[in-house]
């Protein structure tokens, strides 16, 4: 029975059109920004407009959007454990991926670090599963956008702060030890970022729908759908929201243009941030979710969606986030083994997502997830 669930599976990924689909479309688009980029037909820096217009736009849509959805009761809890989950997960490789990389200097730590830490997100493993299953789409903005809070929380701020940090002479880290308090402050600013207000907005009028009587609108709907009664609220999201993948490929194509990519493949200490990155990050999400499922089961008698296992651990195998790459450039913390590395897994992703997906898919088909 196991067997033949996971096999299954795996045909049902391998002979899915809309999976071969958004590979190819997503490999042509980042080969598109490599051509123009290549060719100079495109102004200098041009990719950290893109870069804001997702940052600002698309992202914080997509955001929202995810939560404009009706809430089910019954499956509030396993979308709290998809949430902590995530917490879980980005908690501690934010904190603890630098184990990876003892042997190298402390800058370079911090470096790799992030860059295993975080993904491309939403510009690619949602955008595949996406794909996969084109009558699932409710679903999947809400998985991703829960598993996604603690994304978005360590992105824009551990993670900015470890980027900024250098390594000083004792009297420089005594007197930066004074202003302690200012660096708690500035902790909180993470909570400006448009992505992070946009998703716990969300996440309000989300849980709104769970206090009695606010099912007042036409149709059943609470107070909290804004999407059902202000008009133009459901169509400029829907426009917005989508344009965050493909301005990502394009300037993914446009970075690799500008990377020394034979210089990526000879470096051992890249090849291995990679490795890590491409399949022992994923391996940890999977056994977070095989852990939590089984509790959640022996709890409740019910278990965590296979969909979310699958949607999971394809955005962690998914290349390593720009904004990361952004961050080495911008305070100057190793940019060429940032570069390097978003480099190279952008190219393995193009193998290694597939593998995860058909992975996870056979792992979700056992009676340990919901179908």
């Amino acid at each position: 029975m196991f067997y033949s669930n996971s096999l299954k599976a795996i045909v049902d990924v391998v002979s899915n059109f809309n999976f071969w689909s958004i590979l190819i479309a997503a490999s042509l688009v980042i080969f598109i920004g490599f051509i123009f980029q290549k060719k100079q037909l495109i102004f200098a820096d041009w990719e950290k407009v893109i870069v804001k217009i997702i940052l600002y736009v698309a992202l914080p849509a997509l955001a929202l959007k995810s939560f404009l959805i009706d809430i089910n009761t019954e499956n509030i809890w396993e979308s709290v454990a998809i949430a902590i989950i995530g917490l879980i997960f980005y908690t501690s490789l934010t904190f603890g991926s630098k184990y990876f990389f003892l042997k190298t200097t402390k800058s370079k730590q911090d470096t790799l670090a992030m860059s295993v830490a975080f993904s491309s997100a939403v510009y690619f493993g949602v955008m595949i599963i996406k794909a996969i299953y084109p009558q699932k789409q409710q679903e999947i903005d809400l998985y991703s956008s829960l598993f996604l809070v603690g994304f978005w929380i360590f992105m824009y701020s551990a993670a900015a702060s470890i980027m900024q940090k250098k390594y000083y002479d004792e009297k420089t880290i005594q007197e930066s030890l004074l202003d302690q308090n200012k660096k708690w402050w500035d902790f909180f600013k993470v909570f400006k970022n448009p992505i992070i207000i946009e998703t716990f907005v969300g996440i309000f009028l989300w849980l709104f729908q769970l206090i009695p009587g606010v099912n007042i609108i036409k149709g059943g709907y609470s107070i909290s759908r804004v999407d059902k009664y202000i008009p133009g609220v459901n169509q400029i999201l829907s426009i917005l929201a989508p344009l965050a993948s493909p301005l990502a490929w394009f300037s993914m194509g446009s970075i690799l243009a500008k990377s020394e990519i034979k210089e990526a493949f000879k470096s051992k200490l890249v090849w291995w941030a990679s490795f890590v990155k491409s399949f022992i990050t994923p391996l940890i999400c999977l056994v977070l979710f095989i852990i939590f499922s089984l509790v959640f089961k022996s709890i409740s008698e019910t278990s965590i969606s296979s969909l979310a296992l699958v949607l999971s651990i394809a955005i962690v195998a998914s290349p390593t986030a720009n904004t990361i790459v952004g961050y080495a450039i911008l305070y100057d913390k190793e940019p060429k083994i940032a570069s390097h590395i978003g480099t190279l897994t952008i190219l393995l992703s193009i193998v290694v997502i597939p593998v995860w997906i058909l992975v996870a898919s056979a792992i979700g088909a056992t009676s340990l997830f919901t179908q």
